[in-house]
Formats: structure tokens, sequence, C-alpha cells
């Protein structure tokens, strides 16, 4: 099938519509736009889409009014619903001699077939995941008879950037995984799926802090090395605020599971992904459970940061005072005026508060000096 992913698109966009009303992906009218008139050519070329004014099919597409106007003007009664007046069009069709019938885009046998084999490309219009991308993982990658394409396609490029490491930098950016969870819990109502791939993204942004506690000396901690609960809370609770809870209420307030059975289904869920400790893991799944209940119980979270502090904390020696100021450079002004550095200076018109930012090259110039 000599067909791209584009000429999908306007197949489905265009499929049973008049021929001279032809429309972009968005809805616009395309007014005879190169690209999609050559796509539309291509779709006949390919018997995929013909083009036909059959009465069964293009009466259909005539107007209520221009419908009555067919039957004045042949004398016949006017009255009644659409379908009325086209029955009563079809029962005098041989005496009406003023019927202009409208051509329509429609698929053959195969386009019929085409039709529904790429349907999933509709998920892709306006998708971060091109329509085009999304084609050629579909015809190289997935099962032809695969009933969710969306799903394995989502799933694909979320395995595919996982192993080469593209997330590790942030999963609360995994657009993959948002997609699937919204997949499945609004388009399948599939809310098992939903759950297990919302577990694997709670999962994966706990584990990324994890990894942070243990190499990030001045983001969870103050200059003395003792954690700060604050910044922890700060990035569990808004996670599981603002990510799907209402998935976890099904479990916990409608389904009526306990902590135990939520914290069975974690381990299940993300057993592929997961290296952690059973024990931290139920740590997170009753915090979880306490976020989404609102009851913010602090044991609960003072529990999850007992066994964090017990195994995934800098230690405090690590944390030397030359070590925070080897960060800093001591200079004078009459230096900076002799490398002739170029200085900006930052006002708070709130509070008259100055703030002086060098130039790079300056910089690197204390730097080499001060070496």
């Amino acid at each position: 099938m000599n067909v791209s992913a584009h000429d999908l698109v306007v197949l489905h966009k265009n499929v049973n519509r008049l021929v001279g009303k032809e429309i972009f992906s968005d809805g616009l009218f395309a007014n005879n736009d190169v690209q999609v008139m050559n796509s539309l050519e291509k779709l006949i070329k390919e018997n995929i889409l013909i083009k036909t004014n059959q009465f069964e099919i293009s009466i259909h597409k005539k107007k209520l009014i221009e419908l009555k106007e067919v039957l004045k003007s042949s004398n016949l009664k006017t009255t009644g619903t659409k379908q009325v007046l086209i029955n009563r069009i079809s029962e005098n069709f041989d005496s009406i001699d003023n019927l202009k019938l409208p051509h329509v885009y429609i698929t053959t046998e195969k386009g019929e077939g085409v039709l529904n084999d790429t349907k999933y490309l509709l998920s892709f219009v306006h998708d971060t995941i091109s329509v085009a991308r999304a084609f050629y993982i579909a015809e190289n990658y997935i099962d032809k008879n695969c009933e969710d394409k969306v799903a394995e396609i989502y799933k694909f490029e979320f395995q595919r950037k996982f192993e080469i490491g593209e997330l590790k930098i942030n999963y609360m950016y995994c657009y993959e995984l948002d997609s699937l969870i919204r997949h499945y819990e609004h388009q399948m109502k599939d809310y098992n799926n939903a759950r297990k791939y919302l577990n694997i993204f709670f999962y994966l942004n706990f584990e990324n802090l994890l990894e942070g506690l243990m190499s990030e000396k001045y983001t969870y901690y103050d200059d003395g090395g003792n954690i700060e609960l604050d910044k922890i809370q700060n990035e569990l609770q808004p996670l599981i605020n603002q990510h799907y809870d209402y998935i976890y209420e099904r479990l916990i307030l409608i389904e009526n599971f306990s902590n135990e059975t939520i914290f069975e289904f974690f381990k299940k869920d993300t057993q592929k992904y997961n290296t952690l400790e059973d024990e931290v893991i139920k740590k997170f799944t009753d915090y979880i459970i306490s976020v989404v209940k609102k009851e913010n119980d602090p044991n609960i979270f003072m529990e999850l940061v007992k066994i964090l502090k017990s195994d995934y904390i800098i230690d405090k020696e690590e944390f030397e005072e030359e070590d925070y100021y080897s960060n800093f450079i001591t200079t004078n002004i009459s230096t900076l005026k002799d490398m002739d550095s170029q200085i900006e200076v930052e006002i708070d018109i709130r509070t008259g508060k100055i703030n002086f930012f060098l130039d790079d090259d300056s910089i690197e110039g204390l730097i080499d000096t001060s070496e």
C-alpha cells in the first residue's frame, strides 16, 4: 500500500464528506489544499476511496430545505422529517427531473479494512508522538492483529526511552506513561491497566527521589547535612495529588481494598522495574494511601522518612565545610576592573536589594587565577 500516515489521516477525516468540502485534520476547510487533494487522489488511485453520487448515499447529504425544494418543484408534499422526505423522493424518483445529487467520498471494500486498521492514528493527530512516528511503530513493531494499538505505541515509546536512560532526568514528565494512564482510564475504562501504569509512574518518580537523596547534596539537605523533610514532602505530595488520585480513590473508597492488598498490587505492577526492598515500598504505598484519603498522617510520613534515613541518605561526613565553600572565589573590585569585567546589576525595586552578576569570561579568568 503506497500511502503515508498523512494520507491515512486525510482518509479518516474526509470519508463520507462531500467532494469540494474537504477538511484538514483539525476540521477546518481545506479549500483545495494541495497536500490534502494529493492525498485524496492517491487514495483513489490505490482503490481505497472513490467518489460517488449514488442516490442511497448522496441524498442524505442534502439539507432539509433542499429536499423540500426538490419535492415542491415536482408538486409533491413537503411536510415531514428529513427521512420521510427522502423516502418520498425515492418513491417518486422517476418523476423528479431536477434532482442533482452531490458527489461523496466513500471507501471501497479494501478501504473499509484500511479505515478500521488505522483508526488508532486519530489519537496521535495532536500528540507528542507524531502520526508518522505512530504509524511507523505500528507497522514495524506491533502485531497486526493487536486490538489496542494506541496503548501499544505508548508502551513501545516508554520502554524505548526507559532502556536508553532518556527518562532518568525526571520521570515527572514521562509523557508516554501519562498518556497510557489517561488512555486506559478515560478511553478504555480499563481501571486495572490504568492502576498498573500509575503505579509504574509513582515507582519511577519515587526511585528518582531516592537517587537524588543519595547523590544531590544541596537538593534535599541543609549546609550541615541534615535532611530537609519539607523538601521531600513537597515533592511527593503534589506528585500524588496532581496525578490520577481518582484511580486510587476507586481502590480505597469504592473497591475498599486494604493497605496490604494495594501494596501487593503495587509490587506486582512494578516488578519489571522495581529494585527496592519490600519494606520501603510498603511505607511508600501507605503514604500514598494517606495522601489520597487526605488524612496526611504525620506518623506515616515519618515512618517513610525513618527508613529513608537508614538506607538512602548521604553521610553527614561528606558535608565538610570546604566542600560547600569550594564554589566561591574571593576577589575585589580592583581585580575585576583590571580584568575589564562585564558586571550586570539586578535591583529589586520592592526592597532595594542589589545582586551582581559576572560575565562568563571573567568567571573563567578568576578560576584560572585562583588555581
